[in-house]
């Protein structure tokens, strides 16, 4: 006969927990910086490409990779587009009175 295990052990949270969110693949990571920072907004399309090819090739585990590369660099450019907004130009200064010696 098999023993109920005792409250304190059955309330007890999952050892292991893995988040979607706090989860990184560091070479999906690496790899698509390196693409956008080389190829800047193809990045998406060079990514999405590879990513039909091989879902179409039947090669999963490599699709799920490009996936990855194609969300993150999607999120890169995202965070770094306003970045590379120029910055807002502020409204020209009112010449000075005191600035110019009155001439007659």
């Amino acid at each position: 006969m098999l023993q109920q295990p005792s409250s304190h052990l059955r309330n007890k949270p999952p050892t292991r927990r893995v988040d979607a969110v706090m989860k990184i693949d560091h070479d999906v990571l690496l790899f698509a910086t390196r693409l956008v920072e080389e190829l800047g907004e193809s990045a998406i399309r060079i990514s999405r490409v590879r990513l039909v090819e091989l879902t179409a090739a039947n090669n999963l585990r490599a699709a799920a990779f490009w996936r990855d590369v194609m969300n993150t660099s999607e999120r890169l450019l995202a965070e770094r587009s306003p970045a590379l907004a120029p910055p807002p130009t502020s409204p020209p200064m009112a010449p000075s009175m005191t600035a110019q010696p009155a001439t007659l």
